[in-house]
């Protein structure tokens, strides 16, 4: 019984499982607005689909996601030159050992694309850029393809360029001063500094309108050199997704999980309560001397034995007599007879008739149903009176 219901529990938090894990599959799933710019995103402010268009844009080199950290790639030895170190985002935020050897990377030969809105003032200050500013209800423009105008979102961010800049001005808003894409030499390298990151997501590259621009922005880079796409700084090593990660990431196999686990819990509670084994039963000896006496005497009836069974009625009651009594019964005469009428408190004449029956059933070699109905009388009849 209690590994049935420790069954049907099993059974009961299965059901439970496999409905909510259907529900949460099947029903609506809200829009993710968040600008996350994830390769891994097909939501509107992802880059799913620029990470699936980036071979045919540099169909000569190959393109690579890094989950790793600058030097972690290089310890790995994930490094093919030349290569473009790419990373599209909202914040380009480096650590210190890894721009340095970002920057040793460039300067040896290989090229640095950023497009984010916020970039950090060290590398501001490396390509000659003073600092970004916000133009409101601009448009966006791109050198040699002047004759369309782009429009992403109510404010821009502009670079304003110090007298030091050296580099290029590839894209503006509005007005070439007001540049938001440039390309400057570094060593032996180049750096790519783009101001408007929200070109490059999904919901861009399928407008009908903007869906181009980033096709015309990357047209500036060799089509020749290895892409390295950067997800470490969004999402770090995280991004690396583990079995239990993803089983994490999406609500219904995540529910389906804590369901498992609360079932599993609720489990061993139930099952931890101490068992003690069943106790058998000892029932007691029972007492079949009358059932045999009656399975005796049927079989007896049966075969119309009248004389067996007077003779062992008589038996039983000398047996009886012996043991109440004290008398010995060897001989029933008139002593015996005295005897035992005191001794069982029952009139002289009744014991005396009972004996006289006793003595005539024994003598006789043939006892008929009637003679055997008195004796059993007689005898039932002392029994009441003694």
């Amino acid at each position: 019984m209690k590994q049935r219901q420790n069954v049907l529990i099993i059974l009961f938090v299965i059901v439970i499982m496999a409905v909510y894990s259907a529900y949460e599959v099947n029903k609506p799933q809200p829009i993710d607005w968040s600008r996350n710019f994830s390769v891994d995103k097909k939501s509107p402010y992802g880059t799913y689909i620029l990470k699936d268009a980036l071979p045919y844009l540099f169909p000569e080199g190959s393109v690579r996601v890094s989950r790793n950290s600058v030097r972690e790639r290089l310890r790995m030895g994930d490094c093919h030159f030349p290569e473009t170190y790419f990373f599209v985002g909202m914040f380009f935020k480096i650590d210190q050992g890894d721009f340095a050897t970002l920057l040793e990377e460039v300067e040896n030969g290989n090229s640095l694309f950023v497009s984010a809105d916020f970039i950090p003032d060290t590398l501001f200050s490396i390509v000659g850029i003073e600092e970004g500013k916000r133009i409101a209800q601009g448009k966006d423009y791109l050198r040699g393809f002047e004759d369309k105008a782009y429009s992403f979102a109510s404010n821009h961010t502009s670079f304003r360029l110090r007298d030091s800049f050296n580099g290029e001005v590839l894209g503006y808003v509005n007005q070439v001063e007001n540049p938001n894409f440039v390309k400057v030499p570094y060593g032996e390298g180049v750096i790519y500094l783009h101001a408007n990151p929200m070109g490059f997501t999904n919901f861009y590259l399928l407008d009908s309108v903007a869906g181009d621009y980033y096709q015309k922005v990357l047209s500036f880079l060799p089509a020749d050199e290895n892409v390295v796409w950067d997800e470490y700084l969004k999402s770090g090593t995280g991004g690396q997704h583990t079995l239990f990660q993803v089983i994490l990431r999406y609500p219904a196999l995540k529910w389906a999980y804590v369901l498992m686990m609360l079932g599993g819990l609720l489990y061993l509670l139930f099952r931890s309560k101490r068992e003690q084994r069943p106790i058998p039963v000892i029932r007691p000896l029972e007492n079949r001397t009358l059932e045999f006496v009656s399975v005796v005497s049927s079989l007896y009836y049966k075969q119309k034995d009248h004389f067996a069974i007077a003779n062992k009625r008589i038996n039983s009651f000398l047996e009886e007599v012996r043991y109440y009594y004290k008398l010995r019964t060897e001989e029933l005469d008139r002593g015996f007879i005295d005897l035992l009428s005191e001794r069982s408190g029952v009139g002289r004449e009744s014991v005396e008739n009972l004996v006289n029956l006793i003595v005539r059933v024994r003598k006789a070699e043939h006892v008929n149903e009637e003679q055997l109905r008195e004796l059993v009388k007689y005898i039932e009849l002392f029994k009441t009176k003694s």
